[in-house]
């Protein structure tokens, strides 16, 4: 009977296995916090005969997640659609270091995203 007890002690000790924190979301359409995309690297580098485009499309996907695609550039700044028809974010990012100006699309939930698209978008948009 001791050891049961010793041996439960242990497990509730170490957390019952659980990981002291939890797992980022693995959801396809989950929004990136900020800081998760100003940390992310590319999950893998674009070929050397890759096109511009490739290359382009390969960082704003091990940037931003396999479902984004550049939708739309101006004034030095890319939209870039992760899937915002279906809940998804939409980015608006600076083209030349892919920093994110504005989230909005599935991301903003209500009135919550106040600056989309933003004010640095001088564009039409659809």
């Amino acid at each position: 009977m001791n050891r049961r007890v010793a041996a439960l002690a242990t497990f509730v000790a170490l957390g019952c296995g659980a990981p002291s924190t939890p797992p980022p979301s693995t959801h396809p359409h989950a929004a990136a916090s900020a800081d998760e995309v100003a940390h992310a690297a590319p999950s893998a580098a674009p070929s050397a005969s890759a096109t511009p485009e490739e290359t382009r499309a390969a960082a704003i996907k091990g940037r931003f997640g396999t479902s984004c695609r550049l939708t739309r550039e101006c004034a030095g700044l890319w939209g870039i659609d992760c899937d915002a028809a279906i809940d998804g974010p939409y980015y608006y990012v600076e083209a030349q270091t892919l920093k994110v100006v504005a989230r909005c699309g599935g991301y903003c939930d209500g009135a919550t995203c106040t600056n989309c698209p933003p004010r640095t978008w001088t564009c039409a948009t659809p």
